[in-house]
Formats: structure tokens, C-alpha cells, sequence
């Protein structure tokens, strides 16, 4: 097949598999809880480990972040053109990413990207994936509030992507996903300046009056709505 049409059938399929809602589908099978009704509202990782406990929040965390890795793998196993494979894993990176915070399955809502995000990025450099890993945990170690962690290992991204002196594809991969993640943690950091983002230690009352700003219920959700 000629790899061009390949490529394209792999993100279309790449948006697929990365809109499948693995928070609520774990949630519902394990604790018939829709875990979009409970805690900060998030689908992702935080927020599973909040209404599931540690063994369906890690479940949540490894299908988000596999369906991060696979598109980009996928991509790797199927195109053997250089130029193509170069582009085509990026855009299969891309495209799962955008399917987990806009779910075709969820009427288009859903997470803000993270653990898809190192899902991807694991695929294409594990290295710099690991670093940035390593990075959010130190901060939640140090100041305990998961969005803060999220966006500064998402800015590791271009950084290290400089640093490393990767391709030109990558760089911009690595800023757009920067910016993305910005981008879904507004709310987050609109509560940052107001000194009304909680820790992850607080307790948080359930509340899914309103909505969330990644599209999901939630009035006032707490930083660890911010997914890894």
C-alpha cells in the first residue's frame, strides 16, 4: 500500500483508539462508578486513582498511556518510507493525543492529554520521555499540586527537544504538545493565581454541578484533575 494512504489510515485510526474513554470504562466495570460524576470529573489517571483506588487508577494510567505508544509504534512497524515514517509517527502521536481530549466517544469532551502525552513521546524518545517523567514526579513530591507538575514536564518537552538537538519535526511536535497541555489546564492555572488550586493531600469534596474546562462535569475541581 502505497505508505502516504497508510499513514493517513493510521491517524484516523490513532484518534480512534485514543478516544477510548478508559476512565470511565474501567470505572464502570470495576466500580459501576462513572468516574466523570465523582471527584474533579477528569476521565484521567488523577482523578481514577481518587474514585477507584490504586489498582483502577494504575489500569486507567496504562491504557492511556498505551494508547499514546501504540499509534507511534504502529507507525513504525507499517511505513518503511524514511520522509513518510518521519511525519506519519508524529501525526499518529497527534491524533491520539487529540482523540483522549476530544473524545468521539464523549460527544468530543475528555482528559487533558497528559498520560497520552508520555504515552507518545515514550515512543518516539524514551529518554527524553523518562526525563520529563521523573521531572513531574519531583515536583508532586516537592509542592504536591498535580497541574504545576503536569505543565512544567510538559515544558521539559521543547526544552529537552533543543537540548538533545532532535529533528525539526519533533520540536515542533514537542512545543505544540506543550502548548496543548497549557492549554487544557486554563482552568488550573486560573485557580493558581487565585490561590484556590488545592494539593493532591487536600480532600475534595464531590462536586459535578458545572462544568470542568476539559468539557467533563465538575464545578470546582481540585489540580489533580490534571491527568499522568
Amino acid at each position: 500500500m502505497n505508505p502516504v494512504i497508510t499513514a493517513v489510515i493510521i491517524a484516523a485510526a490513532s484518534f480512534l483508539l485514543g478516544g477510548i474513554p478508559f476512565g470511565v470504562i474501567i470505572g464502570k466495570s470495576m466500580k459501576g462508578v462513572d468516574i466523570r460524576t465523582t471527584g474533579s470529573g477528569n476521565i484521567g489517571t488523577s482523578n481514577a486513582f481518587r474514585a477507584l483506588g490504586p489498582v483502577g487508577g494504575s489500569l486507567v494510567f496504562l491504557g492511556d498511556t498505551l494508547k499514546g505508544a501504540l499509534p507511534v509504534l504502529a507507525a513504525g512497524w507499517l511505513i518503511s518510507d524514511p520522509f513518510v515514517l518521519s511525519v506519519a509517527r508524529i501525526a499518529a502521536g497527534a491524533c491520539a493525543i487529540l482523540g483522549h481530549n476530544f473524545s468521539p466517544f464523549l460527544n468530543f469532551k475528555g482528559g487533558k492529554g497528559v498520560a497520552t502525552s508520555f504515552g507518545v513521546f515514550l515512543a518516539l524518545n524514551w529518554l527524553i520521555s523518562l526525563i520529563c517523567f521523573a521531572f513531574w514526579g519531583l515536583i508532586v513530591l516537592v509542592l504536591r499540586i498535580s497541574s504545576v507538575a503536569s505543565m512544567s514536564a510538559a515544558l521539559c518537552l521543547p526544552i529537552l527537544a533543543f537540548a538533545f538537538n532532535q529533528d525539526m519535526p519533533f520540536k515542533v511536535f514537542a512545543v505544540m504538545a506543550f502548548l496543548l497541555v497549557i492549554y487544557m489546564h486554563r482552568s488550573n492555572i486560573k485557580r493558581l493565581i487565585n490561590g484556590e488550586e488545592l494539593r493532591m493531600s487536600t480532600k475534595e469534596k464531590k462536586n459535578v454541578s458545572g462544568s470542568s474546562s476539559d468539557g467533563t462535569s465538575g464545578e470546582a475541581s481540585s489540580d489533580s484533575d490534571s491527568e499522568k
